[in-house]
């Protein structure tokens, strides 16, 4: 009797089905209780033993094992410790129960139930590892043009990299990827001003695709960088581009208005030494506002004789990029330069057909151009525009009907034409509203 695991005082029929759970057959089972076999198969009938799943059979020995301990007058230390055990067993098959119940995971395991309580951890964006920083710097190097690389190495010991440049070279593609670099590498705050806040996002979308090369999916406007860097995308309102500090990129100022009341406004953002103005543009008008600033005018302004400057802005002196006496490094770079610098993006032969050479030597070749004798000078006319994406609220470039359903104008031009060309042309899509607005579309 005393090889079994029930006690010998226990009711002889609880104590058989207790046997019963253990494995023992019921011949077996009448033998060590004395009983005869015939009773011991009708307790087993009427009480259903063969009904008890084993989550029964466990609650059951556990709760006639405990109700013993509990009871003994004089317990020692391995008492308590089963009953410790008994106790933590009876809850887990309460558990068990209840997620037999149509229960969840968090009935079997507390942690789980414990896991979402409290404030959640919100994920740190625009996280990026040391492994992906060093593959966006091969990817970086890797991709660069010679000029690129040059202009690369003219930022290290330079402030001031002022740009003259052709159409269509990767300058905005170059400096959004070198930007992100060194927010990665310093924590350097970048600013990017454009001539108008679409241009800027430009420069944005360049960043985010960069990223993604590394599997970063970059958010925000500003980006913040984990190290503490952000990346600020403005338009060329001079009453917002004031608040922010950092390494400033001033793109295609040759088409902004005002252009030095902007400049003295934005250059006070990268003013403490450790920030680095790169200004870069396609050449406009020489009557155009920026004009004086490449030209180092505007150095000389207010300053006595044996101080000013004289630069010579030649192609030919300034294509291999020069530090000038008024601390600006200046760099012309034509498209005939970027072919000789390893750009494979262009058939020189086909552009000289499809654009005049007045054209070609503007767009191209980094000429200004004179329009002095013109009726409608560039400065006139640049009076007249705004940055529809800061200025117009009921405005939204990205839409499919970017005015909505509102009334727009059609314009007619009765022109003379050429001889293969239209004799008229038209265009439609400015807005006609109170503010007597136009935004041409052709």
């Amino acid at each position: 009797m005393n090889t079994t695991l029930t006690p010998a005082d226990l009711d002889p029929r609880r104590q058989a089905m207790l046997l019963y759970f253990q494995g023992y057959r019921v011949a077996r089972i009448a033998e060590m209780l004395g009983e005869k076999v015939a009773t011991v198969h009708s307790w087993k009938k009427r009480d259903k033993w063969g009904d008890y799943g084993p989550l029964d059979q466990m609650q059951l020995t556990t709760a006639a094992r405990y109700c013993q301990l509990i009871m003994k007058e004089q317990k020692e230390g391995k008492d308590f410790k089963e009953i410790d055990l008994l106790a933590r067993q009876s809850e887990r098959h309460a558990r068990i129960g209840k997620f037999n119940d149509g229960g969840n995971e968090a009935d079997l395991n507390p942690k789980v139930a414990n896991r979402n309580k409290g404030p959640r951890r919100q994920p740190e964006k625009n996280v990026f590892t040391d492994e992906q920083i060093e593959k966006l710097e091969e990817v970086f190097h890797a991709s660069m043009f010679d000029y690129q690389r040059h202009w690369f190495e003219a930022g290290k010991t330079n402030r001031i990299r002022n740009l003259l440049k052709s159409r269509q070279i990767g300058a905005t593609f170059y400096f959004a990827r070198e930007a992100l670099i060194d927010a990665l590498l310093t924590g350097r705050n970048q600013i990017f001003l454009s001539a108008s806040k679409a241009q800027a996002h430009v420069f944005k979308q360049y960043i985010i695709d960069f990223a993604k090369e590394v599997e970063v999916e970059l958010k925000g406007d500003p980006m913040v960088l984990p190290n503490g860097a952000a990346l600020y995308f403005l338009g060329t309102n001079a009453r917002t581009a004031q608040s922010y500090h950092g390494n400033l990129y001033l793109d295609e100022y040759f088409w902004i208005p005002k252009f030095q009341e902007l400049r003295k406004v934005a250059s006070g953002m990268a003013i403490h030494k450790k920030w680095r103005q790169t200004y870069f543009s396609t050449p406009s008008s020489l009557t155009h506002s920026a004009y004086p600033f490449w030209s180092g005018a505007l150095f000389n302004r207010g300053r006595a004789k044996a101080d000013k400057v004289d630069i010579d802005l030649t192609h030919s002196n300034l294509a291999r990029g020069l530090l000038c006496p008024d601390g600006q490094y200046r760099q012309i770079v034509t498209v005939e330069d970027a072919v000789r610098g390893g750009c494979n993006l262009f058939d020189l032969d086909q552009l000289r057909m499809e654009y005049s050479p007045d054209e070609y030597q503007n767009l191209l070749m980094c000429e200004f151009i004179d329009d002095l004798a013109s009726v409608f000078p560039l400065s006139e006319l640049q009076a007249c525009m705004v940055d529809s994406w800061e200025v117009w609220a009921d405005f939204q470039a990205l839409a499919l009907r970017p005015f909505g359903w509102r009334e727009v104008w059609i314009g007619y031009d009765p022109a003379k034409g050429t001889q293969n060309g239209d004799s008229a042309g038209w265009r439609g899509g400015g807005t006609a509203n109170r503010a007597g607005r136009q935004v041409p579309h052709s």
